[in-house]
């Protein structure tokens, strides 16, 4: 029996789609077809039940399934055994979200490259749900987001959390006084997309403080962001070492508020049986750079 027939199996079962994966694997349609038809001739079995607009799992596919993960976790530890890390081939497609673009993404992808030269690195930069899409729908084997995926196929890895605080344009007014959260309300508040964490959390501090605010403005990029607040459009919630970095050129300041947002919650997402090959690693790299950079905001 090929192995990689029974990656073929693998994959069409869990994007419930010929089309999708062959994507994934980067073949043609009629090859995952092939595949598949050689696969059930040999077990005398029909793996999956299909009409005009959908495949599903038949009762014998499910039956397989596990078996062959398990197959495919016994073959990606097995070369693992017999290879270097250094050793490691192929290409890794890495979805992340913009705010670890501007803060530890490059010591991440400096660590990769140091540990695993061979390695092609294929970059997604999107928001947390397009990354999660992308992800389950086989287009991206790893990401780097800010919410725990509840699926039974689906590895999640807690990274440390980035800090949040409130900046401004080195010319508003709020620069020049104290600043409480009642303050911050008069004036107009720039935060991540509707509906994300740093959005929600600005929501609930405010509700929390029985204040109302006075506009908020929901903002897919932090690059964007930053447009807002230097043309002076209002206060924004930002990772705090974006501004100490000095990325902005000295253009924003970190304002001092007692009501800061909560910090911003990061998390790793993998495939199950990808776990014991060069994602794996990866994960961990992720994992330990996000700690040493979050050591780093602290004792600054």
């Amino acid at each position: 029996m090929n192995i990689r027939f029974l990656e073929t199996f693998v994959w069409v079962a869990r994007l419930n789609s010929f089309r999708a994966a062959a994507e994934k694997l980067n073949v043609s349609q009629a090859t995952i077809s092939s595949r598949i038809a050689t696969l059930e001739s040999e077990l005398q079995c029909r793996l999956f039940d299909r009409d005009r607009n959908d495949v599903a799992v038949s009762a014998q596919g499910s039956a397989l399934l596990q078996k062959a993960l398990n197959v495919l976790q016994a073959e990606q530890e097995l070369k693992n055994a017999l290879s270097e890390p250094q050793d490691m081939v192929g290409r890794v497609r890495v979805g992340i979200i913009e705010s670890i673009v501007h803060t530890w993404m490059g010591q991440f992808l400096n660590r990769i490259s140091q540990s695993f030269p061979k390695l092609e690195f294929e970059l997604t930069v999107e928001s947390t749900p397009n990354l999660q899409g992308l992800l389950q729908r086989g287009s991206l084997d790893v990401v780097l987001q800010t919410e725990t995926i509840l699926d039974e196929n689906v590895l999640n890895a807690t990274l440390s959390p980035l800090r949040l605080g409130w900046a401004c344009s080195k010319d508003h007014p709020l620069c020049e006084q104290p600043v409480t959260l009642k303050d911050i309300a008069d004036h107009q508040i720039v935060t991540f997309t509707r509906g994300s964490r740093p959005h929600l959390s600005v929501l609930t501090l405010f509700e929390n403080a029985n204040l109302s605010y006075r506009q908020i403005h929901c903002v897919t990029s932090l690059a964007a962001i930053a447009q807002f607040v230097r043309a002076g459009l209002g206060v924004a919630t930002v990772p705090t070492r974006f501004l100490e970095d000095g990325q902005l050129g000295g253009e924003f300041r970190l304002l001092d508020v007692q009501d800061a947002p909560p910090p911003l919650n990061l998390v790793a997402s993998w495939h199950r049986e990808a776990s014991a090959g060069a994602i794996g690693e990866l994960v961990q790299i992720a994992e330990q750079v996000s700690r040493e950079y979050a050591a780093r905001i602290h004792s600054s």
